[in-house]
This record gives structure tokens, sequence and C-alpha cells, in this order.
């Protein structure tokens, strides 16, 4: 009875462990669409030094070389991809008439790993909160929709 049990139950986590990753892939691809897209078409453009420093991209200030796309209006939003460091994925957040903005700093896989915010031209880094992961999927999700449209 006790084989049968665990039989039962190794099948039940493996097709929950299937489950997740099935739902998990098209997102994934998603992304990695968006961020070959951005590579391939984005624009040429530069990630301050003060940004990259506070997000761990450049130890000594330097600016880092991206590839992005760029939302005008308020708020301002972007899309980069490091021509450097490919893993270091920006997505930010600007608002001239709050001046304020909010940096993620991303890796390929989608995981955010840090959050910069910059009020009237001061930088917060820190750990992401949960407030910051809901700020960054919405935004990831924006970005994902914008640049991997589903093809019905």
């Amino acid at each position: 009875m006790r084989n049968v049990f665990l039989l039962i139950l190794v099948a039940v986590c493996g097709l929950a462990s299937q489950a997740q990753t099935s739902a998990g892939s098209p997102t994934t691809s998603s992304l990695a669409t968006a961020i070959n897209a951005t590579v391939e078409q984005g624009h040429d453009a530069i990630l301050p030094p003060h940004v990259s420093h506070l997000l761990g991209i450049s130890a000594n200030e330097h600016e880092v070389p991206v590839k992005q796309f760029v939302q005008m209006g308020e708020p301002i939003r972007g899309f980069e991809v490091s021509t450097v460091q490919p893993n270091d994925i920006v997505i930010f957040v600007e608002s001239r008439a709050q001046k304020q903005s909010t940096f993620y700093l991303m890796s390929k896989r989608g995981t955010l790993r840090k959050v910069l915010s910059v009020v009237e031209g001061t930088g917060y880094p820190r750990r992401p909160t949960k407030d910051d992961q809901e700020g960054f999927e919405k935004e990831k999700r924006r970005w994902i929709d914008q640049l991997a449209p589903k093809h019905s």
C-alpha cells in the first residue's frame, strides 16, 4: 500500500512540474523573442554611468552601450539590452512630471535582480520588494506584448 501511495505521489508531482514548465515556456520564449528583437532592431543608446553603477552593471561608473526601444510620453518607458553583457536587461519608467524614475534590472530568463529608484536626480538601489515585483511584472508584460506579439 505504501508503494502505491509513493507511486501516485511521484506521478502527481511529475505532472505538476510538467504543467509548470509548460505554463512558463511561452513567457520565457516570448521574452527571448523580445530581447532578440531589441538586439536586432533596437536603437543604439547608452545607459548612463551613475545608473549602470547603482544597478551593479558597471563597477567604475562607465557608460554601458545598449540596444533600446523607448515609448515617449508621460511616463517615458524603455526596454534595454546591454551589448556588453546580454544577460543585463533594463526596463525603466521615467516620470518627468514627478521627477522620478524606476529601473528594473533583470536577467535573460526574466528574473528581477535589482531595482533602482531615482528621485530628483538621486539614486536609491534596493533589493526588490513585493510592490517592485508587481510593477516589474506589469512592465515586463507590456514589453513582451509589444515586442513579441502572439500570433493567432
